[in-house]
């Protein structure tokens, strides 16, 4: 629910560009705090970080584009419906956690699941998938598979998930955020001036969602966890459908309760 809300914050928002940037910023400021009570996390796992960190980086520019003319949930549901294929699909050779039967049944029902996401708009999954917005959510898919391998690896190594978490939130923004001051400096300070409340709101809940998935990545197979973090899509639907009227709440429910169906199996 924490990430499906703070993805909502950003679909809602009149300027999607500043306020996915504010928001990270703002995870940024709180992460400096964090990591005084936490510390930071062991030297082995900052090589994930790093790798992490410019992979999150092409995962906030998919995002502003995701949302960009899209909706809440087809880009959703596209983004985290797909995400746990992927790493199920390369768990075996990269992780060495090999998937049963059960698993490749819930990937199945994952793919009705996104098969369905075009009915909600009436337009066809290759019309979805070819708009901006569906080609931003596919990339994104590919990357949230490869940053959450990667994660959940440098998690396990880190022994403190959440200094992990708090020290990636500290890295993610750099990047464009120097790149957009260096733009437009002025119109960026004056949209943080006035948003800032929000910010810390959406950063307080989007770094404590992470750090909740962190710590379970070391507790339990990556490939679970990664699929369990995504029953997010049904509250994705409702909140599309009952906050933005995006479409047909019960299509919606459909796809994302195949989704839902298939995430219970790869856990299984």
């Amino acid at each position: 629910m924490m990430h499906a809300t703070w993805n909502a914050l950003i679909r809602g928002a009149p300027d999607k560009d500043l306020f996915t940037l504010l928001l990270h910023v703002c995870s940024a400021l709180l992460a400096c705090v964090g990591l005084i009570v936490v510390g930071l996390p062991n030297w082995e796992s900052w090589p994930f970080l790093l790798i992490s960190a410019l992979l999150h980086t092409v995962y906030i520019i998919c995002l502003m584009r995701a949302y960009e003319g899209g909706q809440l949930a087809v880009s959703y549901l596209l983004m985290r419906g797909l995400a746990p294929l992927i790493v199920c699909v390369v768990s075996t050779p990269l992780l060495g956690e090999t998937p049963s039967l059960m698993a490749w049944l819930g990937i199945a029902f994952i793919l009705l699941g996104v098969l369905t996401i075009a009915s909600i708009t009436g337009r066809s999954i290759s019309e979805v998938i070819r708009h901006p917005s569906g080609k931003a959510a596919l990339l994104n898919a590919i990357i949230i598979a490869a940053y959450t391998v990667v994660d959940g690896q440098g998690a396990r190594v880190s022994q403190n998930p959440v200094g992990y978490v708090l020290t990636l939130a500290l890295f993610e923004p750099l990047i464009i955020l120097t790149h957009q001051l260096r733009r437009r400096h002025t119109v960026v300070l004056t949209y943080f001036k006035l948003h800032w409340r929000l910010g810390f709101l959406g950063a307080a809940v989007a770094t404590s969602a992470y750090s909740i998935v962190l710590w379970a990545m070391t507790q339990a197979p990556i490939v679970v966890v990664a699929a369990m973090r995504e029953s997010s899509v049904i509250f994705a639907v409702l909140i599309g459908s009952l906050w933005f009227k995006e479409g047909r709440l019960r299509v919606g429910l459909i796809a994302a309760s195949s989704m839902a169906i298939g995430v219970a199996l790869i856990k299984s």
